[in-house]
Formats: C-alpha cells, structure tokens, sequence
C-alpha cells in the first residue's frame, strides 16, 4: 500500500547514503531501508544497487506486523537476522513478496547459495528499545549465504551506519515535529479561529492528527460542568470513565506533569487514573486495536478548558518524550486561543444584546412620541378654545393657559424625542451633502435674536467671516448650533453675552464655539450631562424651563458626523460649548 513519503528530501538522501555505504561494506549489491511510520506501517525510503522495479517500491508501505513474523521464522546473530528461504512459516512467503522485491538470480540446490527469497535484516532500534527502521540486505557478491564468521562481524562492521539511521531519523522527525507545531500555532491563531468556536475545533484536529501523527483524535471541551466531545473516535468512552480522563487532565494541568500516557497494561503519568480505570483500558485498547492513548490537558493559565485524546493503532511505534511535550505545547495554543474565542464570542452576543436593546429603545421612543402626539393636538386645541372663550370666567382663562403652557412644554419634549429617536437610529443615516457651517450660524443668530433681546442679551458673531463649509447633513448640524444657542441663552441672565465663532484647525477639520457668560456647570454634573433627560441639579437652572435633552441630541449628531463635542464650564462663570468636525 502507498502511504506519503516520510521526511524530507535531506533526510531522504543522507539515508541513501548511508544505505548504499552499509552495503558496499558489508559485500552486498542490493541494500533497502524502511522506517517505521505511527501507523504501524513499513516505509521503503532508500533502495541501492539499482535492483529492476526497485524504483515503484520507495514511498509504498507494508504492515510491521507481517515483517515481524518473517523476521521470526529466521536465525539472529547479533542485530542482524537471516532469514533462509526454505524457513519461512506457511502465508509468511506469501506476503513477503506482496510486500518487498525479489531478486531475479538464478535458484540451485546448493544450500550454501544465496536464494531469491533470503533476507538478511537488521532491527534499527532507538535507546528505548522501540523499533524505528529495518535495514536489509541482498545479493551478496558472489551469491553466497554468510558463514558464521561473517554473520558475527556485520555487528561491528555496520554498528555505525546503524547508529547513524537512529540519528536521521529522529532529527526528522523532530524538525516536522516543529514544522507542525508552527503550522498549528498559525491555524489556531488565525482570522477565522479567533471568532468562531466550532470552527478553530474542527481546523485543531485536522491540524493535530498530522502534528502528533496520530490514527485518531478527539478534543473535549469543558463547558459549564459539562464535557462536549467534538468528534469521538473506536474506543467507547461511557460517561464515568471521560469524567475520570478529565479530571486527570485537570491535575496534570494543574501540576505541570505533561500528558497522560494509557497502554495496555500500564497508565503512565496518573496514578489514581491507573488505580480505577487501568483494568478497564487494558480490555478496551485490545479490543480496539490500539497501542497508546494520550490525553493532553488543553487550558490556559490557571483554568482548564479541555482535552485532546488521541491514539495509535497496534504496531504503532511508542510514544515519545519529544511528543509529550509538543503535545502539551499545543495544549497550550489551543487553550489560548480558545480563551480568545469564547471572549470574543461573548463580545459579539453583547454587542448583539446592545444592538438589540438599541433598537428596543429607538422603537419605543418612535412609539411614544407618535402616542402622545395626537391626544396632545387635541388637548392643545381644546385648551386654546377655553382660553379664548369669552365666556369663560377668569379662573377657567387661567387654568386653561396653564394647560396650553403645560402642552407647549409636552410638545417641546415631544419634539426633542423624535430628535433623539431620529439621530440615533443606525438605520437612520445623515443625508451627507456640503454645508456652510457660517450660513448655519448666522440663520441661528438670526432666529435666535428676538429671544435674545427680550432677555436683555447679546449675540456676537466672531471668528470666520467667509463661507465654510462642511460634509453634513443640514438638518442636524442646525439642530445641533440651535440647540446651544438656545441653551446659552436660557441659562444666561440680562446683561450677558454670548459669543459664536468658528475656526479651521490645523489638522484640517472644522470647529463651531459657544460661549456664555451665563450660570455655568457644576464639574459633578458634567459627568452626566450629555445623557437623555438629564438636568443639572443646580437649584438656580432646575427653574429654568428645559427637557434635559438638547445635549444629548448635540452627541449623537456629532457622533453620527464622525466628530465629537467638548464642553468646558465653571459654576458661575459660564459656559463653553465646542463641536469639532472632521476634516
């Protein structure tokens, strides 16, 4: 079976060598090597001696386990094992030549001849006693079987070039250990991970099948006391025995002890996971077919998120060090950036909360505004007819005007809410056109005036005397200069004045000034004074007629304009009012 090639090409060529060098010192034509793949598979990465068909063989795979059995059947003489053609067990030969190249040379009787089917291999194993490769050899020169003498020097002669396959194949293995980790360190910090949960899950396991070069995976995430798995795997997990893998998970966390190693027969890393589970792993892995089981705490900081369980298949090669903690590392990433989604998922349920509560209020200003309107007409124009009604005694006269004071106030309310419901709705966007700005001033001035002189108080037009204009919409820009003009003038007294100008800052943009000589803010009520409704509690303006609304409205217009507004007040000494528009 054809599996993907294993290592790189510099891996892939240093091998070679060391092949080809393995046989030139040993007297053999034909030397091959196959690394062990965590599948539990065969891998011809080197092939030498150019042996016909050897080419379709490098990249293909064969089962560890059928090797072994022929290795079996053979007789070892130190790390080396010939294997005589007439030795091998019944269905062995079979899948022998399934699996490898047999040469074409020619078959005798003799028994001291070199046969197609002989194999002469040497078990490549790392410290641990794991098997990580195969080397062969075949077609001595001269075609004959070794003698005694030259099976027990092949140990010395080929000690190094065994050693040396150990070391390529370990250092390959580590750089695409990295190569993965940084792969999924940069899936997991993605775009697309960092907003959605179910994705950066789904992207995480593919991502970590190939980093762990695992058979098959599953990450578990805690949620509220419960664990959600995301995609199981063969072995069956019931209910106790995940609560017992996450709660190993969490003390391997919290003590910084790595990962959780299961095989049969042994729990490594989790004593009180091996005391009450360990028999029930040892059945379920075999009957699985499987060889280890890792768990891997995923979390970030103190707090524990979740778990990556992942396994090998039987005739896997073991577990190492070195994935242990790469494992653990991306434990790491993946809990990070977990973290980082929930966050960001709960901003955006927030911010959809927000949008929805924004939505509510703009809709039940509009219903307000248009509810009261039409009993207030009426109200309003019965009013008017009593207060003009020439038979009505003066008292009824009296309370009738009070009545039509009382509606005008409601109306001037009314009008400020369908304002406020008007600017604030996102739906509602400035109808954007070119504005003169010193136009708009002085038709505020000139509306204003009258009002003005009967307080006994002067408007002055400073500043800019030319056109300047500005992007905005026109009806909201006047609201916005009215609105505080009329403020000024309300909390002025007689014999103040008021000052409107406008200058062009340096960065381009535009800016509109207001300054009073009148009653002034309190720095207490400054905090809130741009909030709907809100009234400063100074005594002396609480007498003043207002809504409570003309600054909050000022807000959202300047906001709405890219802009912002800027208030600077002493308590009795006045007040100054400045809009800032963009450039």
């Amino acid at each position: 079976m054809r599996d993907s090639s294993w290592g790189g090409a510099r891996a892939r060529a240093l091998l070679h060598e060391i092949t080809a060098d393995a046989a030139a010192r040993a007297g053999f034509k034909v030397a091959a090597l196959e690394v062990v793949r965590p599948q539990g598979l065969l891998e011809f990465v080197a092939i030498t001696g150019e042996p016909e068909g050897s080419a379709q063989l490098l990249g293909t795979g064969s089962r560890v386990e059928d090797m072994i059995a022929a290795i079996a059947d053979g007789v070892t003489f130190g790390e080396w094992t010939f294997v005589a053609e007439e030795a091998y067990s019944p269905g062995v030969e079979e899948a022998l030549r399934d699996a490898s190249w047999v040469p074409d040379i020619p078959r005798t009787d003799d028994d001291a001849d070199w046969h197609p089917l002989d194999m002469l291999v040497a078990e490549v194993r790392d410290e641990g006693g794991t098997l990580r490769a195969l080397l062969y050899l075949d077609e001595p020169f001269g075609l004959r079987r070794l003698s005694q003498v030259r099976f027990e020097a092949l140990t010395d002669t080929l000690s190094l070039s065994l050693g040396s396959i150990i070391a390529v194949i370990e250092r390959e293995e580590f750089a695409h250990l990295a190569r993965s980790i940084r792969a999924t360190r940069r899936m997991v910090q993605s775009s697309p991970a960092r907003h959605d949960v179910g994705h950066l899950l789904s992207e995480a396991r593919t991502a970590l099948v190939d980093a762990l070069s695992v058979d098959e995976l599953e990450i578990d995430v805690f949620v509220d006391d419960r664990i959600e798995a995301t995609r199981g795997f063969g072995l069956a997990l019931d209910p106790d025995v995940r609560r017992a893998l996450h709660a190993a998970a969490t003390r391997t966390w919290s003590d910084r002890d790595g990962v959780v190693i299961i095989e049969p027969g042994r729990i490594w890393g989790d004593d009180e996971l091996e005391a009450a589970h360990g028999d029930w792993f040892t059945a379920q892995l075999e009957t699985a077919g499987l060889e280890t089981l890792v768990v891997a705490p995923v979390g970030v900081e103190d707090q524990v998120l979740g778990m990556v369980v992942c396994a090998r298949r039987t005739g896997s090669r073991r577990w190492t060090d070195g994935e242990s903690l790469a494992a653990l590392e991306l434990g790491h990433d993946l809990g990070r950036a977990l973290a980082n989604a929930y966050a960001t998922q709960r901003e955006r349920r927030l911010l959809q909360e927000l949008r929805e509560l924004e939505e509510s209020r703009y809709r039940f200003l509009r219903e307000l505004t248009h509810e009261i309107n039409n009993p207030m007409t009426v109200i309003a124009a019965n009013a008017e007819f009593l207060a003009t009604n020439d038979l009505a005694d003066e008292r009824d006269l009296k309370r009738a005007q009070a009545i039509l004071r009382g509606t005008e106030r409601l109306g001037d309310l009314l009008d400020g809410l369908g304002m406020l419901s008007r600017v604030s709705d996102p739906q509602n966007a400035p109808a954007l056109e070119k504005v003169d700005l010193l136009g708009v001033v002085e038709d505020t001035i000139g509306s204003m005036s009258a009002v003005a002189e009967r307080a006994g108080i002067a408007l002055h037009l400073v500043g800019e005397t030319t056109p300047t204009v500005v992007v905005a919409d026109a009806r909201e820009v006047a609201s916005a200069v009215a609105n505080l003009v009329d403020n000024a003038v309300k909390y002025s007294d007689s014999g103040d004045e008021i000052w409107l100008g406008i200058e062009h800052r340096d960065d381009g943009g535009v800016t509109f000034t207001c300054r009073d000589e009148g009653i002034g803010i309190s720095a207490a009520d400054q905090v809130d004074l741009f909030d709907p409704l809100f009234r400063c509690t100074n005594q002396e303006a609480l007498m003043r007629p207002g809504t409570g609304l003309g600054l909050g409205i000022v807000r959202q217009i300047m906001q709405r304009h890219g802009g912002h507004v800027e208030v600077d007040s002493v308590l009795g000494r006045g007040t100054t009012v400045r809009l800032h528009f963009r450039a």
